[in-house]
């Protein structure tokens, strides 16, 4: 079972997020509702958890009060209604960034990296290893910017401008939509953990793509999906049929 602490003052979005939970037939208690950064803080130097919801806006200011007060070694999924705060939440042990109102597939999801973090936690991959991932992530004054390392050269690629994340041959890349690429010292797998759901989707082993990468969807069979991708639409990812449902929830949602 699966203790979780919902940090949130919005009574709409804590009734339809354990609506959400029922719903994915989960096996989860909730042990507290806290609305406050006060009472959230007090629960967290005195209670433990294994999973943390938390609205970012509360009745008593930002919940990023929270970790000036208490340090916080738990798996965070942040939910918001606003996609400024993103990179800040990251800088906490987030594993998910949810905009509101939040859909069952990208509440789903969410626990799909819920679990592969706790997985890879207890094969002995630790939460600060894990941590250290994001610091990649950057906050900017135009938003986000990922830096990557090239010899003596730091280079800055802003956010909007990824296209997609390439696995070949034991090396990962990172694709702009201007066709430039540049290694990573990270897997897809580690980026798909920091990335947020509702902008990246791992459609296959080989490749994580955002949502403004996509040209054209092609069928080439009923089970089969070909995603072309920018800038030249020269790229092709295939999703095959268990990815296929829950790609098209998420390219509408």
């Amino acid at each position: 079972m699966i203790r979780i602490v919902i940090i949130e003052d919005e009574d709409f979005a804590v009734n339809r997020f354990r609506m959400l939970l029922d719903e994915l037939n989960i096996d989860v208690k909730v042990t507290a509702v806290i609305d406050n950064v006060e009472g959230a803080v007090r629960f967290l130097n005195s209670q433990t958890v294994d999973l943390i919801f938390m609205d970012i806006n509360l009745s008593d200011g930002s919940a990023f009060k929270i970790f000036e007060q208490v340090e916080v070694r738990t798996p965070i999924i942040f939910t918001t209604a606003y996609h400024e705060y993103a990179l800040r939440a990251f800088e906490q042990y987030s594993i998910d960034y949810l905009l509101k109102p939040i859909s069952r597939e990208a509440l789903s999801r969410s626990f799909d990296k819920f679990f592969d973090l706790k997985g890879n936690s207890q094969s002995g991959e630790s939460l600060d290893e894990l941590k250290g991932l994001l610091k990649s992530f950057q906050e900017s004054p135009q938003g986000q910017r990922f830096l990557i390392n090239i010899g003596s050269k730091l280079i800055v690629v802003e956010y909007k401008e990824i296209a997609f994340f390439m696995s070949d041959s034991k090396m990962t890349f990172l694709y702009t939509l201007e066709g430039k690429r540049y290694p990573l010292d990270m897997s897809l797998r580690q980026l798909e953990l920091a990335l947020p759901s509702d902008d990246f989707f791992r459609v296959n082993r080989q490749y994580l793509i955002n949502r403004e990468s996509i040209e054209e969807l092609q069928y080439l069979s009923p089970q089969k999906l070909q995603v072309s991708l920018k800038p030249k639409g020269e790229e092709f990812a295939y999703l095959s049929k268990d990815k296929l449902g829950l790609f098209k929830k998420w390219l509408i949602g």
